[in-house]
């Protein structure tokens, strides 16, 4: 279970470095295989490299398990994130998170060379993040990338293409589900865990689904499962950064606020039904569903 951080914003729109290290300090207490910051859920198309870093250093700030951390990164060229990725390489990150080119998208063949003067480059081990609609690697364009030496495995958003991926691939790739509303469903179809933004929003819960899956308890795993879907339907429509935020800060927590253009939640209807669906999961009572902790 790697959970992909929210990186909380001040109202002047910078990193506010204490209520992240709040942020990762909850989330690694909770027992996280691993953490990240930098993907979407971070809003990482949003954040300089140096922010990136120092996010980066926060985390490890906290780290005393000293858990895996994954430095997302979304940028628009190679030359980009290798120099987004040594630099984050620099700052403590043990593998990285990277999407293909969204704004021109690429051809096969320039996905192929993309991870591999990546992976060359930065030595770190590398995870396909395959949620760029502009540029959706096939299965089969999966499979090819994953044999190169520094790609470990994808991260899948569509479960389709997810259970399409794990019926070819080799052993030992690792694939984790991002489909966050059917979790449950890509763990029989082969994913080995999740890296999803409902292990930043609920990180003992989907601990506990995922142990229910591996012991074979599937009757748990379901009922779990039934919990968490109505906490996704919240957040689903785009943009979802800020939604997520609102779902953390509900619980108490320290999420902050968004980065504009993204904004806060402030529907009422939206935030009742968040209230809901995290009292109906057992994460707030209706005493503990605050607006944003500061």
């Amino acid at each position: 279970m790697i959970a992909p951080m929210v990186v909380p914003f001040d109202e002047a729109g910078e990193l506010d470095g204490a209520a992240f290290r709040a942020e990762a300090r909850y989330l690694l207490e909770r027992g996280v295989d691993g953490i990240s910051s930098g993907g979407s859920t971070g809003e990482g198309a949003l954040l300089s490299d140096a922010e990136l870093c120092r996010c980066l250093e926060l985390i490890q700030a906290e780290n005393t398990r000293r858990v895996p951390v994954y430095a997302g990164v979304i940028r628009n060229s190679t030359r980009e994130v290798i120099r987004a990725g040594l630099d984050a390489k620099a700052c403590g990150a043990d593998a990285l998170l990277v999407t293909p080119v969204f704004y021109h998208g690429a051809t096969e063949e320039g996905n192929f060379q993309f991870y591999r003067a990546i992976g060359e480059a930065v030595q770190l081990p590398l995870i396909i993040y395959n949620v760029v609609a502009s540029n959706l690697i096939t299965p089969p364009q999966v499979v090819r990338i994953c044999e190169l030496e520094w790609v470990v495995g994808v991260k899948q958003v569509d479960p389709v293409r997810l259970a399409e991926i794990a019926a070819l691939s080799r052993s030992g790739t690792h694939i984790y589900a991002a489909c966050d509303q059917m979790l449950y469903g890509t763990y029989t179809a082969g994913a080995c865990g999740a890296f999803s933004a409902m292990v930043t929003i609920a990180p003992e819960l989907c601990q506990s689904q995922w142990q229910a899956f591996q012991r074979g308890d599937q009757a748990e795993a379901m009922a779990i499962q039934r919990k968490m879907v109505p906490i996704v339907m919240t957040y689903l429509q785009a943009p979802y950064p800020g939604k997520v935020k609102a779902l953390v800060n509900l619980q108490g927590r320290s999420g902050g606020l968004p980065r504009h253009p993204i904004l806060p939640v402030t529907d009422p209807e939206l935030l009742g039904r968040m209230r809901a669906a995290l009292h109906g999961a057992g994460l707030t009572t209706e005493t503990e569903a605050l607006p944003f902790n500061r």
